[in-house]
């Protein structure tokens, strides 16, 4: 298999088809690709490439070539969605810092009124923009991702993260009203996504975890509305649920997305038993890959593929003071191994 692409090999490995060694990517995880050296080295900055489809497009390119990841993906933050719902958002002054939402717009579900034009509220057109300009930029030669929130991360997101959680116990209609407007919303930003140019969709859902919620809440509440995601979603997508996820990885994989993103350091040989053909992507400790030494990232890295992980990521994404060094020294092992 030699000379193959980058994006031929990431798509094959979502497809479970024959590659040389499993890729090294960006795909899952909910901080996006970015890091404050790649900002410093092309003069791009955060937070005005949030708001701009030139620079986004520039710096995620840019991220791709710095790092050696064997894809781009787009955008660098996660509160696209809310914010275009009406949901005031917090603009840091500080190329290192994350957007987050300052206040949440919704009270009851029936509040929840569905906006006209949504592809048009908010930053959405930017991110699709920047999409498109990134396809033509690099071709066929590497995948383009792009991720949003899950529909009952989304759904906290637009009435508060904490009342959502009390819900599923005090008040479950409420619940499944917010679940329901937030995959409708979903499916069509994704839909939109891909007809952008987008080859793989990830959907992340992190407060969907063990950590967040009972696994009971997760087959009540979330399981549904992922497996109709799923269900209508026909490109290459993939399911990302940080933190504790073991007592609920059968169901991720029963929800029918290609591939399942995980934090969580588990067996993935056992676990391969239990998801049939599912491909796992994982699961370096983002914190890890930005504190430790390169050595010693080498080391986690080489027990991941061993492990048997189908793509190997940082397992939240790439936080933003993540050295290159050490993006590259997990690069470097994934493009040296060589599958059995």
């Amino acid at each position: 298999m030699e000379g193959i692409s980058p994006k031929r090999r990431v798509l094959a490995a979502l497809k479970g088809e024959k590659i040389d060694r499993p890729p090294v990517t960006s795909i899952g995880g909910c901080e996006g690709m970015l890091t404050v050296d790649v900002q410093k080295a092309t003069g791009i900055y955060l937070p005005y490439a949030h708001k701009d489809s030139e620079k986004m497009a520039k710096l995620a390119i840019a991220s791709q070539k710095l790092t050696g990841f064997e894809n781009v993906r787009v955008p660098f933050d996660f509160v696209v969605e809310p914010e275009a719902l009406g949901c005031e958002i917090k603009w840091p002054d500080k190329i290192d810092q994350e957007l987050t939402i300052l206040t949440h717009k919704y009270k009851t579900p029936d509040e929840l009124v569905w906006p006209e034009n949504l592809l048009e509220k908010g930053r959405i057109p930017i991110i699709l923009e920047t999409i498109r300009t990134i396809k033509k930029e690099v071709g066929d030669t590497l995948p383009v991702a792009s991720f949003m929130a899950g529909p009952f991360t989304l759904g906290g997101g637009l009435t508060g993260t904490t009342n959502l959680l009390v819900w599923t116990l005090k008040n479950p209609y409420y619940v499944e009203k917010f679940v329901e407007f937030s995959t409708d919303i979903v499916l069509e930003y994704a839909k939109a996504q891909y007809s952008a140019g987008s080859d793989i969709v990830t959907i992340c859902e992190p407060n969907a975890s063990c950590d967040m919620i009972d696994p009971r809440m997760f087959k009540t509440y979330v399981k549904p509305a992922l497996i109709r995601i799923a269900e209508e979603l026909k490109g290459l997508k993939v399911l990302h649920i940080c933190g504790k996820v073991g007592p609920i990885i059968q169901d991720m994989a029963d929800c029918g997305f290609d591939g399942i993103s995980i934090e969580e350091a588990i067996d993935v040989k056992r676990i391969k038993n239990l998801i049939g053909d599912v491909k796992i992507l994982g699961y370096i400790q983002s914190k890890n890959l930005a504190l430790n030494t390169p050595n010693a990232i080498k080391e986690e890295v080489k027990k991941a593929l061993q492990s048997g992980v189908d793509l190997l990521e940082a397992g939240e994404g790439i936080l933003l003071p993540t050295p290159l060094d050490n993006i590259r020294a997990m690069v470097e092992v994934v493009k040296e191994w060589k599958i059995d």
